[in-house]
C-alpha cells in the first residue's frame, strides 16, 4: 500500500486495519473460522513519520483476492497524513491485577 500524498502520518485507525486484515483470511469474525496464518501486514511506517508519495505504507500477505480490493481502500483510508508532524504521544502504561 503507497502513500497518495506526502507528509506525516499524523493518524492510524487501528481499528480498521485489524477488520481489513479479517477481511483477507487473517482474522475471523466466528469462532468456528480458520485463520490463515499466511495472511499479515507489515507496517512500513509509524505515526510521526515522513512520508513521500508513492512510499510504502503497509505491505500486504494475503492468498486469496476475493476481499483485496475493500482491504486495500480500507487500509488507505485508515492512514491520516498531514503537513505537519504531530506531537509526540505520551507513552502509556498501565498494569492489570494485582
Amino acid at each position: 500500500m503507497k502513500a497518495l500524498s506526502s507528509g506525516f502520518i499524523t493518524d492510524i485507525n487501528c481499528l480498521d486495519l485489524g477488520i481489513a486484515l479479517a477481511m483477507l483470511g487473517g482474522g475471523r469474525e466466528k469462532k468456528e473460522q480458520s485463520v490463515d496464518h499466511a495472511v499479515g501486514l507489515e507496517f512500513r511506517k509509524r505515526i510521526g513519520d515522513p512520508v513521500g508519495v508513492g512510499e510504502s505504507l503497509v505491505t500486504i500477505a494475503y492468498n486469496a483476492d476475493a476481499h483485496l480490493i475493500a482491504a486495500q481502500k480500507m487500509i488507505a483510508a485508515s492512514y491520516v497524513i498531514g503537513d505537519k508532524k504531530p506531537a509526540a504521544r505520551p507513552l502509556i502504561r498501565r498494569i492489570i491485577g494485582g
